[in-house]
């Protein structure tokens, strides 16, 4: 009898183990490539998901207000533009503008003179301190687009996935 309830102890520990080591697992894989880069049809870098956590990151507190989505305010976490374009040894000013595009066709556009600005566009991978969720888990993510200077959200690219210089 006593055996009985050891093994059943055992089983249902292992299972519980199981069932949070799923749970805790990491939202994005890191290694996955999440962010291209591109300049008159040529791919100039591409990042993984990990390598934007690597890069120097800001925190904001800002409320993103939508007319067609729930507004959504807290701390976002991430990596501002210029930071990224000077980490790819980009110099920006030969173009006039940064074209973001989104895995839902989206499509918006910022002036080099914008991503140059401080503190003003960055691309947030956090969300109140967990990772924005992809698509797929009813997340906005993984990568974002957010604007501190804007007080609506209508170029706040969801589900971003490549930035485009354009001249």
């Amino acid at each position: 009898m006593k055996t009985k309830r050891i093994w059943a102890i055992m089983i249902f520990l292992a299972a519980a183990i199981a069932v949070l080591a799923l749970l805790n697992r990491p939202a994005v894989d890191t290694d996955a490539e999440v962010l291209s880069l591109v300049a008159e049809g040529q791919v100039l870098r591409v990042y993984t998901y990990g390598e934007l956590k690597e890069l120097p990151c800001v925190e904001v507190e800002k409320e993103i207000r939508s007319a067609g989505f729930k507004s959504k305010e807290g701390l976002w976490r991430g990596v501002p533009l210029r930071t990224i374009f000077a980490d790819a040894g980009i110099d920006l000013s030969s173009y006039k503008q940064v074209v973001t595009r989104a895995d839902d066709s989206f499509v918006s556009a910022f002036s080099v003179e914008e991503v140059l600005a401080d503190d003003n566009i960055f691309i947030a991978y956090s969300f109140n301190g967990h990772d924005i969720g992809g698509q797929e888990d009813g997340g906005d993510g993984p990568l974002r687009i957010v604007i501190s200077k804007d007080i609506f959200g209508t170029r706040s690219t969801r589900w971003l996935y490549q930035l485009e210089l354009q001249r």
